[in-house]
């Protein structure tokens, strides 16, 4: 019962990540009217913030428990109620304002919900780690925690479906900026139920160790620094960070693909997208088999080829689009779920990966268990920044334009190869720096 309160919080904290990830790109550049540009500075602005956060909060819980619930749970429950406000302030930016008002607003929404974000994935991550009584055991939490992070994904794509369906006032119901208000409060009140239920009843005895020690800027760098200086970690670090920025490729830019490349209505784009998680859903226990079986880092390897060759089919699927005019959409629900298979390894595998990692550095104790997450958490966030700001700018330069629906053959092409060389390029990457890392059965040898 306690693993599957604990997957509840990932489901509190997913369903706005995924909401912002899937959408906000397509929202801020077409309803909002912002270029490519202006929103991938703010994005990547509030994300290296996210980042830096991550060091922070990481220390933080670590060594100072909070509104006497423990290292983990305090933080937790200041976040979900932080993260839930100021996810609605996010979407609710009026159209009417000046382009420089509109950066700063979403600017500073992002800046303050990237703040609970942290406040709240740090501790979590780190919480799962100290409830798991084995490597197994770790890979079930994880297994149970990504399959509530799944369906946080499909909420958002529910929610498109109901909020925002072809009228005959928004041809293109992507288009209506009401909807996306009510997605947000929607998100807003999955994240504040689920995440009180993780907050309040994963708290634990073995967790209120109160320390000593004075708040030190110095010590937080040290620990910090420790994280890249083992060998293993640092792979796991880069490798999951190349995952990551693959995400990010297909989030901010396979709404545009979907919608101008394919010309897909809101309800083909929902059952798109449920097929892909769909795969992603029922894939978690069939990974955590080869993971038993093959360990945890083959087996990442393996679902990252996976979704490499599945991805490589979506596109030829956009080449040949004309030719198999009748049935390319059934086509693209087959590969979709098949890349959701592949990548459901991508959302579970790092975390247990890298918790087997950091719980045998840390076997005397929890100290530095939520830190050494954080360093996971700050480089990939760096990466996203990084890729969001070029997935901006890639969308100026191939001229799209916000204010007109049918796109030019070289935008429709261009948002195609921006989602197929991003995330190929991305994840060949991480499958590199994956298989270097030592193993032996399932668990990670520390070099």
């Amino acid at each position: 019962m306690k693993k599957i309160i604990y997957g509840c919080g990932n489901l509190s904290y997913s369903v706005i990540g995924q909401t912002i990830s899937n959408f906000f790109m397509f929202f801020a550049t077409t309803v909002l009217g912002l270029s490519g540009t202006l929103v991938g500075v703010a994005i990547a602005i509030s994300t290296v913030w996210d980042g830096i956060s991550d060091t922070i909060i990481g220390y933080l819980s670590d060594n100072y428990p909070f509104l006497k619930m423990g290292k983990r749970n305090g933080y937790m429950l200041v976040a979900t109620i932080g993260m839930s406000i100021f996810n609605i302030a996010l979407w609710c930016v009026p159209s009417s304002l000046s382009d420089i008002v509109k950066f700063c607003w979403i600017l500073v929404s992002l800046l303050l919900l990237e703040t609970f974000n942290t406040m709240f994935a740090t501790p979590y991550m780190a919480l799962g780690n100290d409830i798991a009584t084995s490597n197994n055991d770790r890979a079930k939490i994880n297994a149970s925690s990504t399959i509530f992070y799944l369906i946080g994904i499909i909420i958002p794509s529910i929610l498109l479906y109901v909020f925002l369906p072809n009228t005959d006032l928004y041809p293109i119901g992507q288009l209506n900026p009401v909807g996306y208000v009510k997605i947000a409060f929607v998100t807003s009140l999955i994240c504040l139920l689920c995440g009180l239920i993780c907050s309040i009843f994963t708290k634990s005895k073995n967790i209120m160790k109160f320390t000593k020690e004075r708040f030190s800027f110095k010590v937080l760098f040290a620990n910090f620094i420790s994280a890249f200086r083992h060998n293993t970690l640092r792979k796991i670090i880069f490798g999951y960070v190349f995952t990551c920025m693959a995400t990010v490729f297909l989030c901010s830019v396979g709404l545009h693909f979907f919608t101008y490349s394919l010309f897909y209505t809101s309800n083909q784009i929902t059952i798109a997208l449920l097929s892909l998680i769909v795969g992603n859903i029922l894939s978690q226990p069939l990974w955590v088999k080869i993971a038993k079986r093959k360990g945890s880092v083959s087996a990442l390897v393996i679902a990252i080829i996976i979704t490499v060759v599945s991805v490589f089919a979506v596109i030829i699927v956009f080449l040949f689009r004309i030719d198999l005019v009748n049935i390319s959409f059934y086509i693209m629900i087959a590969i979709l779920f098949i890349c959701g298979v592949g990548s459901g390894g991508l959302y579970s595998l790092p975390s247990t990966i890298y918790g087997d990692a950091i719980m045998s550095i840390c076997k005397n104790g929890d100290k530095n268990v939520a830190t050494f997450s954080g360093a996971l958490t700050f480089a990939s966030n760096i990466a996203n920044s990084i890729t969001q700001l070029f997935v901006g700018v890639l969308l100026d330069i191939i001229k799209f334009d916000s204010q007109i629906q049918l796109q030019t053959l070289q935008v429709q092409t261009g948002l195609a190869l921006i989602l197929f060389i991003g995330v190929q390029v991305s994840l060949i990457l991480a499958c590199l720096i994956f298989s270097r890392v030592d193993k032996k059965k399932s668990k990670i040898q520390l070099t």
